[in-house]
């Protein structure tokens, strides 16, 4: 036969699935001008079912928006949408647009890349999140798999009694699907509704582990109990010989491979381009290895990623590489290819019904052997619901189990449909309660806040320091030393180091003991933040006691480990680093988005006082208080209001360090009058500073009338070298004649108009925004 006359496909039918048999040169197109058929070109085709993944994903998220449903959901509809439910009812479509060869490639596609997410996941899971688990974790996660199984067995029994069926394998699978509540899965739905690090978070996260554990323990029993029942007993003694084999070779060869190529990555520096190619090709080599012993190429991807260090230069360098390309762009494919088995028409029988009542009875034994423990523990009814509903929750390890399941024709296309249908309503439901009811800043957003103001009667001051890279710890100690430690009156410090999470691992709040620095390998710079302030500790001799943690934690929600760590600790203070940072000749050096988000949020929702730091000690030439003779200069604006007073405290308690020069600056508005209340206050305020003056020369407090916001501009200008340090309340009366025609010139709303100019490039000095947060 004529090559130009050739027919590109031979259809066939092979296990009831249309198979293909193509001509090679179905791989070369010769284009529009040549009359080729473009859909006739393997290239062309695969590029057409990906836009087409895309489009519908991006219009079933739009549509699905209002309902704030996991990409996990909206992915599956997405792929339920394009198989032989809707569109693919379409003779036409799927001809030229999803024959079975071109399917069969795109699925092959998505794997790859479903491998590399895995990857990525495990490179993100802390194990020593292993040591903080607790017994309840522990009892929840074997009465939320045992008591599944029960209710499953008990249901299979009924239907079995009732309706003998065929496909008594398919339905004790269900069984067993059940009982999943995977890690990945858990972290990934409380990375996407922000609260991975919430106290239910983490602890859901436990659960999950553990659940998981017992799951792949127990298959990997089932499985070589199968091998012995079909071939002989001694048939499993030789698959978990290869099978520890495999993962001896995971862990003492290509681990050591990995970490030894990553040591030639100058330290604070990116990966290189050859070693992260060699890298990749390593999780390449070490899937093939999967494969060839029995296991999914994706999980020895994920173990692989698990037993490596997630430092700065592997971990985070890779996520960063990998991420968008594998988790933002080929997931949803996967997802969708996993949607596409799926067909509705086969579920609108009343033999489904027995199969749904399986599936169901495993989902309320979830709940049941989730939420009794919970109560017996005394977690709150709320909390516990919300905890229930999480671990109800399903997720893309499960879509995998189906359809391997369903490719192993272990369970029927309606089983498979029925699986991810129940998927869909329980996972979206969920997902709605959860959001409302559950809401972490209810914990510390108390009725009564601690302030500088209030502590100042007591014998010391509480504050907790936030920490973003070791730039900060210099900044840091001197505002510390500066807030007047004693023996007499010490200093707590809470430091707080914040590392945001890339990904979907699990979230991490952790006081790091000096003995026993738990995560100080994970991250080069943590163990050097940690000692430096441990060695400032030492150098006060008393007057300051230091306390180091860290979060690791999603930028959307880190302001939970904040606050939540302000009211464990009781401090009347947190102080977090402004933004932006400059370098020597005054420009902006850098500029940290997320640190920003954290800030907002912070000040949103703080159980205590808060402090903006815009550092600027390198710009301005002032040294260290700890080591510097001269006087530090302090100037502290004060125009009025809850924010000012709380400023002033702060300022006259640093006023009694030895080294400490404070001048308060007193705007007087001309002819205008704040609330009597609010007069009454400020004149308390003015009094204690002037009972703080009596004899204290140090002390200096200025008068200035203005009548609108150039005016002020004009005394902050005339103060731009003559500080080390600013302190300015964040709030101030919008209409006061002090700040107007300021506002609108406001480049930070979150360090108000007054903080706001004085972060500007104009000026040289450090300044401290104060926030004091009155009861909502």
């Amino acid at each position: 036969m004529n090559n130009s006359k050739m027919v590109t496909r031979i259809i066939g039918t092979a296990l009831g699935e249309s198979m293909v048999c193509q001509y090679t040169h179905i791989s070369n197109s010769k284009g529009f001008w040549d009359k080729d058929y473009p859909l006739d070109n393997n290239a062309s085709i695969l590029l057409a079912q990906i836009v087409m993944i895309l489009i519908i994903f991006g219009f079933t998220f739009i549509f699905l928006r209002p309902l704030r449903q996991p990409k996990i959901i909206i992915q599956i509809v997405a792929g339920i949408i394009m198989g032989p439910s809707l569109l693919a009812q379409s003779k036409v479509y799927v001809a030229n647009l999803m024959p079975p060869g071109a399917r069969v490639a795109l699925l092959t596609f998505a794997e790859f890349g479903f491998m590399f997410h895995l990857f990525l996941l495990g490179l993100q899971i802390d194990t020593s999140l292993v040591k903080s688990i607790g017994r309840k974790a522990v009892v929840i996660a074997l009465t939320g798999t045992i008591i599944p199984m029960v209710f499953g067995v008990a249901a299979y029994k009924i239907v079995e009694r009732a309706h003998p069926s065929e496909h008594a394998v398919s339905l004790l699978v269900l069984i067993t699907a059940n009982t999943l509540t995977p890690f990945i899965d858990i972290t990934g739905l409380l990375y996407e509704i922000n609260i991975l690090n919430s106290e239910i978070g983490r602890f859901a996260s436990s659960i999950s582990l553990v659940s998981d554990a017992c799951v792949w323990f127990l298959a990997f029993i089932v499985r070589n109990i199968g091998a012995a029942l079909k071939y002989s007993p001694t048939e499993p003694l030789s698959i978990i010989a290869l099978v520890i084999s495999y993962y001896c070779f995971l862990l003492f060869l290509m681990r050591p491979l990995v970490i030894w190529i990553d040591s030639f990555t100058p330290k604070n520096r990116p990966i290189g381009e050859n070693h992260l190619m060699a890298i990749l090709c390593i999780v390449l080599v070490n899937g093939f290895f999967a494969e060839y012993i029995g296991e999914h190429a994706r999980f020895g991807a994920f173990v692989l990623g698990v037993s490596l260090p997630n430092g700065p230069t592997l971990g985070v360098i890779m996520i960063q590489k990998l991420e968008v390309l594998c988790t933002g762009f080929l997931l949803p494919i996967y997802c969708a290819t996993s949607g596409f088995k799926a067909k509705l028409s086969s579920i609108a029988n009343m033999s489904a019904a027995k199969t749904e009542l399986i599936i169901f009875a495993g989902y309320f034994g979830k709940f049941i052997g989730t939420i009794l423990p919970s109560i017996y523990f005394k977690i709150p009814f709320k909390e516990s619901l919300t905890l229930t509903l999480i671990m109800c929750c399903k997720g893309v390890m499960e879509i995998t189990t189906y359809s391997a399941w369903h490719n192993a024709q272990m369970i029927t296309t309606q089983t498979y449909t029925l699986l991810l249908v129940s998927m869909i309503i329980i996972t979206g439901l969920a997902t709605i309660f959860i959001r409302h009811l559950y809401d972490p800043s209810t914990r510390y957003m108390v009725d009564t806040r601690r302030t500088v103001t209030n502590s100042a009667q007591n014998s010391g001051l509480r504050m907790l320091v936030c920490i973003h890279s070791e730039e900060n710890v210099s900044s840091f100690t001197n505002l510390i030393e500066v807030s007047n430690p004693t023996k007499e009156k010490p200093i707590f410090v809470c430091v707080l180091q914040l590392v945001e999470i890339t990904g979907r691992a699990a979230s991490i709040l952790v006081k790091l003991d000096k003995q026993n620095n738990l995560l100080a390998s994970n991250l080069d710079y943590s163990g050097q933040i940690s000692n430096a302030f441990d060695h400032y500790e030492n150098y006060s001799e008393g007057s300051v006691k230091i306390q180091n943690f860290k979060a690791i934690a999603p930028c959307a929600s880190m302001h939970d480990d904040i606050c939540t760590l302000a009211v464990d600790q009781k401090t009347s203070i947190i102080i977090v680093p402004f933004h932006k940072t400059w370098a020597i000749d005054g420009t902006a050096e850098a500029n940290i988005p997320f640190l920003r988000s954290i800030n907002k949020n912070v000040l949103k929702k703080a159980p205590c006082s808060i402090g903006v730091l815009v550092d600027r000690g390198k710009v301005g030439g002032n040294l260290s208080i700890l080591t510097g003779n001269s006087s530090y200069l302090i100037a502290m604006l004060f125009i009025g209001g809850a924010d000012d007073r709380e400023a002033l405290a702060y300022s006259i308690r640093m006023a009694g360090h030895p080294n400490v020069s404070l001048t308060v600056v007193q705007l007087i508005a001309l002819g205008y009058n704040m609330s009597s209340y609010q007069n009454n206050l400020d004149k308390e305020a003015m009094d204690e500073l002037w009972a703080s003056i009596n004899g204290n020369q140090k002390i200096k407090h200025e008068k200035e009338t203005v009548r609108h916001g150039a005016d002020t501009t004009q005394v902050i200008q005339k103060m731009a070298n003559n500080f080390d340090l600013v302190i300015v309340g964040r709030y101030h009366e919008p209409h006061s004649p002090v700040t107007l025609g300021l506002r609108e010139w406001s480049e930070f709303p979150e360090l108000g108009v007054l903080g706001d100019m004085l972060a500007s490039p104009s000026f040289r000095f450090s300044v401290l925004v104060v926030q004091h947060n009155n009861p909502e």
